[in-house]
């Protein structure tokens, strides 16, 4: 039986789990299950931050999980927001910050805390993230630069040749296979130390969702601290799940995630390059999508997009939607 926090035990956890949630009770609920199921050897207390759900997952935390530390926020705090609001109840030696579209194995926890317990130099760990059917899902990478961006964003990756470049020399694009030192990891599941927390504080709140890990763990790094990618720890990350919901206000706030850390820590030259391949390519897809909308079999499709059918997102939304959010990445203020 996995140990979770017990006050006669333990006073102080090896862990404390903060989980955002926003309107996925079910992902939630699974989550929590394998959380106290596989994490083994460890103890450990959890934190729920629920961001205004209106799906039932409150009710679900405090009738069927009495051993959480629910805190129901009325409204959606964002992601950043919300894990400050439970890291304000944190306790234990180190903090994991999990996604609640996530399903925990074995290794998860006990991974990382191995890591960590054996690399005091060390402030933040990430682990090998798992699509469900088993495949490598990227979790980690280099400080955002405008190279390596500039060939992301506007899809110029798909392209082999650039496939085969952006391989040999980012991090992001090999096969996250080996331990590693990185620059940052993937804030659905990353664990640092309680004294990262308390010498370089929470995430910057100035992001609502998307990058704020990539910032947090910029700043861990220049407090001094290393930052590592284990493969010895895995999670399943289901991805994305609660965002699925809302697709274009998605890609608009990875673009401003993005923007808000060029602003903040790149030269002016490089935004502006960035701003420039993102126009082009909002451009660009304003104008396929267009063209693809007004086209009679275009029209055939119904509710899917030029978006879903040039990017093979899986996620259908409406064409006037994605032209919207579109003009609204074209229109993003620096």
């Amino acid at each position: 039986m996995p140990r979770s926090l017990n006050v006669e035990d333990s006073p102080v956890p090896d862990v404390s789990v903060v989980i955002v949630n926003w309107n996925v009770r079910d992902l939630l609920q699974q989550t929590l299950v394998t959380l106290y199921k596989e994490t083994t050897g460890t103890t450990f207390e959890t934190i729920v931050v629920d961001n205004g759900s209106t799906d039932g997952s409150v009710d679900l935390v405090r009738n069927e999980w009495p051993q959480v530390c629910l805190i129901a926020s009325p409204v959606n705090l964002g992601f950043a927001a919300g894990n400050n609001l439970g890291f304000s109840k944190c306790r234990g030696r180190y903090i994991l910050l999990l996604n609640s579209d996530t399903i925990i194995l074995p290794t998860t926890v006990s991974g990382m805390v191995q890591f960590l317990d054996e690399h005091s130099d060390t402030g933040c760990v990430g682990c090998l993230h798992l699509n469900e059917d088993g495949s490598l899902q990227r979790s980690t990478g280099d400080v955002p630069n405008f190279v390596e961006d500039s060939l992301f964003y506007p899809d110029l990756y798909r392209l082999p040749p650039m496939r085969a470049y952006l391989r040999r020399h980012f991090i992001w694009w090999g096969d996250h296979d080996r331990i590693r030192e990185v620059d940052w990891v993937n804030g659905a599941c990353m664990m640092v130390r309680r004294e990262v927390l308390d010498q370089v504080g929470g995430l910057d709140e100035g992001y609502f969702i998307y990058a704020e890990e990539v910032d947090w763990c910029y700043c861990i790094r220049k407090a001094g601290w290393r930052i590592f990618f284990t493969p010895e720890a895995e999670v399943i990350h289901l991805g994305g799940k609660a965002m699925d919901r809302v697709p274009a206000e998605r890609l608009v706030l990875k673009y401003t995630g993005q923007y808000r850390f060029y602003r903040k820590y790149n030269p002016t030259w490089h935004r502006l390059i960035l701003r420039a391949a993102v126009s082009a390519f909002a451009l660009f897809r304003i104008l396929l999508i267009g063209l693809l909308w007004l086209a009679t079999p275009f029209r055939k499709f119904g509710s899917r997009s030029g978006w879903e059918l040039f990017t093979q997102e899986t996620v259908v939304t409406k064409p006037t939607t994605m032209l919207r959010a579109w003009w609204r990445v074209l229109s993003l203020p620096w």
